[in-house]
């Protein structure tokens, strides 16, 4: 062994569960982190967000009895998190945890590319576990759900559109917003119907203009995760393990 190599006792053990928009990565990561003890990284670019809780699902992540730790803390100011950055910080909050075991949950292909990329030169014991595409039309109505409830959140909850229409009062925020899954929908369909994008928060909006919003973002974040699937069973296929965890290997990792 060299001086550099890092001796494997001392390289953390790292359960990443990784899968396309809205097949439940979140829960299974947290059963899995109450079963084991292990605390969660997130490994999505847009959840650095603070100000897109709502649009990045960031909003209602935390849950008790489980330690979950985004990329950094960001507000949509301070602009886009490079791939190579957000990997960094990913690499970099997983050794500042320490030797124990930490689950990775994500879905940024860039980010994950960039993690494949890396291979062997990461200072981990990788496994892998890659959640499937369920039936399209049932992943369809489930993303639908979603979006519903990210237009239209219970009180006292900030709404995707007000998120969006808080983004399009500056007009250097506009292009970078308008490249967000479920902001693009929304700006499609202000344009179909006329609705005024700054004040979009502000409108008693008809029960079939939300349908629609919510049945657009739906479709384009399952066209998303149809992507996400083939990208991700690509570049993890030498680390793909069975959809079983075994709790004893984490346990033992510890």
């Amino acid at each position: 062994m060299t001086e550099k190599e890092t001796p494997p006792f001392a390289r953390p053990f790292v359960y990443l569960i990784a899968g396309p928009t809205g097949v439940g990565k979140s829960a299974a990561a947290t059963e899995l982190a109450r079963a084991t003890g292990a605390p969660i990284v997130v490994a999505d670019r847009l959840q650095c967000f603070t100000d897109l809780a709502t649009t990045s699902a960031r909003a209602g992540a935390e849950v008790p009895d489980v330690r979950r730790y985004w990329l950094g803390d960001r507000t949509f100011a301070d602009g886009d998190l490079s791939a190579a950055a957000a990997t960094d910080a990913l690499v970099d909050l997983v050794a500042g945890l320490g030797p124990r075991p930490v689950i990775v949950e994500g879905g940024s292909i860039s980010l994950l590319r960039e993690l494949a990329a890396r291979g062997s030169g990461l200072p981990w014991r990788l496994t892998v576990r890659l959640l499937p595409l369920p039936d399209r039309a049932a992943y369809v109505a489930a993303l639908t759900r979603r979006a519903r409830a990210m237009l239209t959140p219970a009180a006292p909850a900030r709404g995707l559109l007000e998120e969006l229409a808080a983004l399009w009062h500056d007009p250097g925020h506009r292009l970078l917003a308008a490249s967000v899954n479920g902001f693009e929908a929304v700006l499609e369909c202000c344009a179909k119907y006329s609705l005024d994008v700054e004040k979009i928060d502000k409108e008693d909006l008809p029960a079939h203009v939300l349908d629609r919003m919510a049945a657009l973002i739906a479709e384009r974040h399952a066209e998303h995760g149809i992507l996400q699937s083939a990208v991700f069973a690509e570049i993890f296929e030498e680390w793909m393990t069975q959809s079983k965890v075994d709790f004893d290997v984490l346990e033992h990792a510890a």
